[in-house]
């Protein structure tokens, strides 16, 4: 399954033949544009490899708006990734971080832009899985998540949420609702600053050789997990905390209760109530939603 906009990847290209693995199989995956002007999440499913991506909005103008088919850097960034992954599925993880990171630096040099401006890069967070015999490969950098549900019911984060906005957040939770415009219009010094420590403070894929060094990846045995959940941030349920902005208990009982598109709606009904961004802090009323579900078939 692909799920990212044709005008992004070679469209020419044919998918592997699909080779599911008997363990696991897709058991659910979900893509829905927030309330921007383009969606900047992807995610694709290739026989054993599923992916999800949260492309960032770039501080400049580089939103290319057409009637008839609006672009933006951070969609570039996590579409070159999606097909990156999805293009080799049984290449090793790693290697298909560093190929992406690669594509991304040479699709902004062909693009014209100057690499010294880093609020031009183009930039993506990713998760991804590669679901073997026995085991989970998995590899990760940025805001998206992998999460573990094991045979006894029991929640594990293979990843850690770095956390880069939590001051920024802090400070519109404290003013936003006295301010008059949006988040991005009364902080846009302090979100430039953030942007500034891509690949010093935390990861993200957007060329620089340094994005690789914020990349994680591991193994973890299969025998004992009976889902993995890989998905973007836009999929958190709401909280009004900075310091705490995932619940992994909370997300493992919406997920229980009917799976990513009942977590979806539990998120979107927070954020409707919250048109402001100021209860559950945020940088717009709806951001993108990616991701995956992957179930284990009984033994």
């Amino acid at each position: 399954m692909y799920l990212f906009p044709e005008n992004i990847l070679n469209s020419s290209a044919s998918p592997p033949a699909e080779k599911p693995d008997p363990r696991f199989l897709v058991n659910e995956t979900l893509l829905e544009q927030g309330s921007g002007p383009v969606n900047e999440d992807m995610l694709a499913t290739v026989n054993r490899l599923s992916i999800v991506c949260d492309g960032a909005t770039t501080l400049y103008s580089a939103q290319r708006q057409s009637a008839a088919q609006p672009t933006s850097g951070g969609q570039k960034a996590a579409g070159i990734t999606a097909s990156v992954f999805s293009g080799d599925p049984e290449r090793n993880l790693l290697d298909s971080a560093r190929r992406a990171n690669e594509f991304i630096r040479e699709a902004m040099i062909d693009e014209g832009l100057d690499l010294l401006e880093r609020e031009q890069l183009w930039s993506t967070s990713f998760a991804a899985v590669q679901v073997n015999e026995d085991s989970i490969a998995w590899c990760q950098t940025g805001d998206c998540m992998i999460l573990l549900i094991h045979r006894d019911g029991g929640g594990q984060l293979l990843t850690e949420l770095p956390g880069q906005d939590r001051e920024v957040l802090k400070t519109w939770q404290q003013i936003g609702a006295r301010s008059s415009g949006t988040i991005q219009q009364n902080l846009a010094a302090e979100i430039a600053a953030v942007r500034g420590k891509m690949n010093k403070e935390f990861g993200v894929l957007n060329g620089e050789n340094e994005a690789l060094e914020f990349v994680s990846s591991g193994t973890v045995e299969a025998g004992q997990i009976s889902h993995v959940l890989l998905f973007s941030d836009g999929l958190f349920p709401p909280s009004t905390n900075p310091d705490n902005l995932f619940d992994a208990e909370l997300f493992v009982q919406l997920y229980k209760s009917g799976g990513l598109k009942h977590i979806r709606n539990h998120v979107r009904s927070l954020q409707e109530d919250d048109p402001g961004c100021y209860r559950y802090p945020r940088f717009k009323m709806y951001d993108d939603i990616s991701g995956v579900a992957l179930k284990r078939l009984p033994d």
